[in-house]
């Protein structure tokens, strides 16, 4: 059973209603908004880390490693697209 946790948001107003809209155009809760954003912004920040890893290797092989092949490699490994 996978177990939830809760959090409080503080949003400014304008942020807020832009999220209320958001949620209401797509017929999802906001929780789901939020949820779906860090989602986002976690695998964008992943995928980051892996480029500045895989550069780093190259970088320490005088540029020997093809690194857009290795984040692609890597990516289907970990079953993301």
């Amino acid at each position: 059973m996978n177990a939830t946790r809760s959090l409080t948001l503080r949003l400014p107003p304008d942020l807020y209603e832009r999220a209320n809209r958001l949620s209401a155009s797509r017929g999802q809760s906001l929780n789901r908004i939020f949820q779906e954003g860090f989602q986002l912004l976690d695998s964008v920040e992943r995928e980051k880390r892996l480029f500045d890893d895989f550069s780093a290797i190259a970088d320490a092989n005088d540029g020997e490693s093809d690194v857009d092949f290795a984040m692609d490699a890597q990516s289907e490994t970990l079953g993301e697209s």
